[in-house]
């Protein structure tokens, strides 16, 4: 027992210091963007200032070249604002459960539906696109709750260890931009349906983009990069989808002329090979997923075995974070996909994770309140 609260007593001691980095970051933060909205409105013209201004040459002169040079000094302060073309359908509703990649669980369906406030005709958008077998979705993290930003995270994969931000794919990002790959199911209108999600329902799309294996797969053997030394993995084995050969479809990026494309072809790219960081090439390191009878009767009796490939595909990958690993071994562990609520035991000796619940998440209990939030008919809450 003393061992116990001499450990939550130094996690607690942690969590203290973490809330007053993250208020001193905050505080350099404001004082910056103050600082910076000050620069702006000491140098801030009204449009009658500037036109009677170009009343003298040389003044005009003048002014050009300070403008121009305090356009470079602030052109990394500038302010970018983009509007989403649309937003996203799957089945998760929160971030909890999410696949951290789209090719973990293959079988998830989503949909995306081109808003009709950025084109008058948005299926017009989508016009030459079922040629194609895959797109990127470049998306934006809404959801993303920490409010500073770190130049190291620590991935699932490195169980706590640290490495730079952008050597990873974390959402926690000075500029939260996703960028998935997903297979094209089939279009309809303005919707488009793909399979292979990893973003949580609703999230904002900024732009969609075709995946072309020749500019897009660097093909060859995929070198594995691990403290200096560098061993072969097999390429196909990082990738769920089965890719297009290249030079199986010959398609411009709107650049070129038809003179250039039939005077110069683009040639099948050389194999350089790819290098990928160590702890990124897939080990044996997933989950075994147990379905218990109970949950298998609630899923039959809801018409939902379809959900479970997409469950199972979930908990094989350990969703839980590497806090929540460390902090609690054996943890029962709940998450949300589509209508359901899927609660689940882990066991971390024999790497096995048994689903013994799956419930209706819209049944409500006596207490006016959603069934799997009542203390009173859920038992586990530690999750």
């Amino acid at each position: 027992d003393i061992d116990k609260l001499r450990k939550e007593l130094q996690v607690a001691r942690s969590e203290i210091n973490n809330l007053r980095e993250q208020i001193r970051v905050l505080k350099l933060t404001n004082k910056r963007e103050v600082e910076s909205v000050l620069t702006k409105l000491k140098s801030w013209t009204c449009e009658s200032c500037k036109a009677s201004k170009e009343v003298s040459p040389n003044e005009d002169s003048v002014n050009i070249s300070s403008d121009c040079r305090s356009d470079v000094t602030d052109r990394e302060d500038t302010l970018v604002v983009l509007s989403p073309i649309g937003s996203l359908r799957t089945e998760f509703p929160c971030k909890k459960g999410v696949p951290r990649q789209p090719g973990l669980v293959p079988s998830c369906k989503g949909s995306l539906t081109i808003s009709s406030s950025v084109f008058t005709n948005p299926h017009h958008s989508l016009d030459g696109l079922n040629a194609f077998s895959h797109m990127w979705i470049i998306f934006y993290f809404d959801r993303n709750e920490t409010k500073h930003i770190h130049a190291k995270v620590s991935p699932p994969r490195l169980n706590g260890e640290k490495t730079g931000v952008f050597a990873t794919r974390s959402p926690h990002r000075p500029c939260p931009i996703g960028l998935s790959l997903v297979q094209i199911d089939h279009i309809e209108g303005s919707t488009i349906y793909f399979s292979g999600v990893d973003m949580v329902d609703g999230t904002p799309v900024l732009d969609i983009k075709p995946y072309i294996p020749q500019y897009d797969d660097p093909t060859g053997s995929v070198e594995v990069y691990d403290g200096g030394l560098l061993s072969a993995c097999d390429s196909v084995s990082l990738f769920a989808f089965p890719l297009c050969n290249p030079g199986c479809r010959e398609a411009p990026d709107g650049q070129e002329s038809d003179l250039e494309q039939v005077a110069a072809p683009h040639p099948t790219p050389v194999s350089q090979g790819v290098r990928v960081a160590g702890w990124v090439c897939p080990k044996s390191n997933q989950l075994r997923v147990n379905l218990s009878a109970e949950a298998e009767r609630s899923l039959a009796l809801l018409e939902r075995m379809d959900v479970w490939p997409i469950i199972e595909g979930v908990l094989r990958e350990d969703p839980r974070s590497v806090y929540l690993k460390q902090r609690y071994i054996n943890q029962f562990y709940t998450f949300l996909i589509s209508d359901l609520h899927v609660s689940c035991k882990f066991n971390d000796n024999e790497r096995s994770v048994s689903v013994y619940k799956v419930g209706d998440a819209s049944r409500m209990c006596e207490c006016e309140q959603q069934e799997w939030r009542c203390e009173k008919h859920c038992n586990y809450n530690n999750d």
